[in-house]
């Protein structure tokens, strides 16, 4: 039996994960002394999302089932699609920020309410309410930080400040210098790995104490506070369920036992116990079952209560997340905590308590609405060609993520695949990415109907080769109008089922009495107008073929049920009828709905569904991230409109195609192809060539609103200030609306003369 780890022996948070291997370890050591042999199999992930990934898909092609580990949040994100894909089961053991509920992990760290929540309490109870927020810019320390404004906000409290570092970075002395002057009542901390005890030396060397400013974090534990020395963590607070110094037989047991396997007195931390204790619940789970199934596992899981060296825990019922006991401990010299506050009771896991929502801090703002206005792909380079912000659009077209330092090379790249227009600002270089016409260096891609230049959708139609090849269920996914019918078309069309017929359904137009007859077909007198002899339904139409469910997204929850039994047993019974039919059809399903959203958030669409329909999956990028394809679909257009129509415009000319290019296309291609035909017929009764006079007034006024990008970021971040101002009753309600502190809001209204 092979178990995969995916810790960081090298790398930024190595100082923690070093121990999260070796807790992980001694559990395999403490199983296998009395039970089958159980192979670990490690892989360095150095703190790499992108090596995460990489490492994790070569276990599982290797036939690994269960992974424990990946610290960070970007990390354990980065795994989520391999686990799906072959579907695996990860162990993490790590505290985090919540709004995660996914199926193929078992979460054994703690969620917010069980840890920053109460530290919160506890600070505003004893120091004060006026907080500073320090961490790495990464998901986990923005997620929580959202949390912590809006919990602190419910409580009269007031963050004065929120400052992200890079990943990995260890100079303070600004931010120290910072906190100096602004005179917290608390600092709030999520650094991680190389930044912890960067940031506590600084702290005592630049003067600061315990007494004045305290250090609260969930995250600076016995490990952290052995890499940077037990006297610059004296004093400070931290939240867990476990301690190393909690005081009952069962820790001082654990203890005993995992020193004598380290072969040293290691001090032992809340992640790493999380590791031990999830690695072992999932190894005797997998004994007593005599499987690696991972539902089988997390049903098996589910509900059950254990003693251990931190008080009775319970997996909740669906096996994700632990109820668990929590204390807040202070950290003494010799680098133990002292408790000074336990829940005596348990804590239920609520991971979606507080949600959080996007960081609105005024340059955020100020960069979201520039990019809005200008319909652009934005990025925001610092000084050492670091990306500080890349808008939503930058990102879906690069692949760059914050944080990423850009190349020489990745700008060339850049360069080759847009036309790159640089505007530099104070501390920032912004780089705005528009579309170059008539880009030949990415080959055609042909699969069935669809053609594309697009290396993102090339990728996506990997997928689709694939499905035609077997029998798989298929999931396709994108906006609306985007081609998803001419994909499964595609796939039929290119699979040993292209003799059968192709049935295709809209579930979100079929009225909601009616989808179980049309799907499944009736028997005569079922209902009031039913048709004499009764009627086949779509699934049988679609024998020894494939059956299109196009919005799927759409189903009512009712019906899900029936599908998805359909869908397990191959059979069908008609309505009215007692009689089970057998049925050979393949299953194509697409929606432009967020399916795992709303199995999440509303509730209105089955996980098991979706788990049968997503065996394969694809997404098809909207036409706004692949422009390189819009002439050549506008040519096969003209083309068809020939055949229809006879004689017409042969092509758009060049003002116009770049006015094509350049337009968002909120429709996707199904405007577009309105748009053309409306054109054709415009030009085609001139005897001339399609120009912008042909197009709608809606899309030639799209030129007009152009002049708008030339608003300065000044501008635009007075404008979003003034708007705040106006929708809100104060200026400390404006300053929380922003996401700055009131001093700050303050200053910029007496900069820009705005009148309060």
């Amino acid at each position: 039996m092979k178990v995969g780890l995916l810790f960081s022996l090298t790398g930024i948070t190595s100082i923690t994960e070093r121990g999260q291997y070796e807790a992980a370890s001694f559990a395999i050591s403490e199983f296998n002394e009395q039970h089958a042999e159980i192979e670990a199999i490690v892989r360095d992930i150095s703190s790499d999302p992108r090596k995460s990934a990489e490492e994790a898909e070569a276990l599982a092609l290797d036939g690994v089932k269960i992974f424990i580990g990946c610290y960070t949040s970007a990390c354990r994100k980065a795994v989520l699609p391999v686990l799906e894909k072959y579907d695996c089961l990860l162990v993490y053991p790590t505290l985090y920020e919540g709004q995660e509920d996914h199926p193929n992990v078992f979460y054994t760290g703690e969620v917010p309410n069980q840890q920053v929540h109460i530290l919160i309490d506890y600070f505003m109870h004893h120091y004060g309410k006026r907080i500073y927020l320090i961490g790495n810019d990464y998901i986990y320390p923005r997620e929580t930080n959202e949390q912590v404004k809006t919990y602190t906000s419910g409580k009269n409290g007031e963050v004065i400040e929120e400052r992200y570092v890079p990943f990995g970075n260890q100079e303070f002395h600004e931010v120290i210098q910072d906190i100096i002057l602004k005179k917290p009542d608390v600092i709030f901390s999520t650094l991680v790995g190389k930044s912890v005890p960067a940031f506590y030396r600084k702290y005592k060397q630049m003067g600061l104490s315990p007494e004045s400013v305290p250090i609260f974090s969930p995250i600076t534990k016995e490990t952290e506070i052995e890499a940077m020395g037990a006297e610059f963590g004296a004093g400070h607070y931290s939240s867990a369920s476990y301690f190393q110094s909690l005081s009952n037989p069962l820790n001082q047991s654990f203890i005993q036992r995992f020193h004598r396997f380290s072969e040293g007195k290691k001090p032992v931390s809340s992640v790493m116990y999380n590791t031990y204790l999830g690695t072992k619940i999932v190894l005797d789970s997998m004994l007593k079952l005599r499987a690696f199934d991972r539902e089988k596992i997390m049903g098996y899981m589910g509900g059950k209560r254990m003693d251990t060296a931190c008080g009775t825990l319970r997996v909740d019922a669906n096996g994700r997340h632990l109820s668990r006991p929590v204390k807040i401990g202070k950290a003494l010299p010799d680098g133990q905590f002292d408790i000074v506050w336990d829940s005596d009771k348990n804590i239920n896991p609520e991971p979606f308590k507080i949600s959080t929502r996007k960081a609105s801090r005024v340059n955020e703002i100020v960069l979201e609405a520039w990019g809005q206005i200008s319909e652009e792909a934005i990025i925001a380079l610092s000084e050492n060609g670091t990306i500080q912000y890349l808008s939503r659009k930058a990102a879906e077209l690069t692949g760059f993520r914050k944080g990423n330092r850009l190349t020489k090379k990745m700008i060339g790249q850049l360069n080759d695949a847009f036309q790159v227009i640089s505007h530099e600002a104070k501390h920032k270089h912004l780089l705005l990415l528009k579309p170059r016409i008539g880009r030949k260096s990415i080959p055609v891609m042909k699969f069935g109907r669809v053609r594309t230049r697009n290396e993102q959708y090339q990728l996506e139609l990997e997928t689709a080769r694939i499905a035609a090849q077997s029998t798989a269920n298929v999931l396709i996914l994108g906006e609306t109008g985007t081609g998803k019918e001419v994909v499964a078309k595609s796939i039929h069309e290119m699979s040993d089922r292209r003799n059968g017929p192709l049935i295709s359904v809209n579930t979100g137009l079929i009225p909601k009495n009616l989808i179980a007859s049309e799907l499944f077909g009736y028997v005569e007198g079922t209902f009031t107008g039913a048709r004499k002899g009764g009627a086949i339904g779509k699934f049988e139409a679609a024998q020894k073929g494939t059956l299109f469910l196009d919005e799927i997204g759409d189903m009512p929850m009712d019906l899900q049920v029936i599908l998805l039994r359909a869908l397990e047993t191959k059979r069908i019974v008609r309505l009215g009828d007692t009689n089970e039919r057998e049925v050979d059809i393949r299953i194509i399903a697409a929606t432009n709905r967020n399916l795992p959203e709303e199995i999440a958030y509303g509730n209105t669409f089955r996980s098991d569904l979706y788990y049968r329909l997503n065996v394969l999956s694809l997404t098809i990028p909207p036409l706004r991230e692949r422009p390189e394809d819009i002439e050549g679909l506008i040519r096969e257009m003209l083309e068809e409109l020939k055949d229809s129509y006879g004689d017409g415009p042969d092509q758009v000319n060049g003002e116009a195609l770049q006015l094509l290019v350049e337009y968002p296309w909120p429709g996707n291609i199904r405007e577009l192809r309105n748009v053309i035909e409306r054109a054709y017929l415009l030009a085609r009764s001139k005897a001339r060539d399609i120009t912008q006079d042909d197009f709608p007034a809606n899309l030639r006024g799209y030129t007009a609103r152009k002049p708008m990008q030339q608003l300065s970021l000044r501008e635009v971040e007075k404008d979003a200030i003034s708007k705040a101002l106006r929708e809100t009753k104060s200026v400390l309600e404006a300053a929380r609306k922003l996401g700055i502190a009131r001093s700050t809001l303050y200053r910029k209204i007496k900069e820009f003369g705005i009148s309060i």
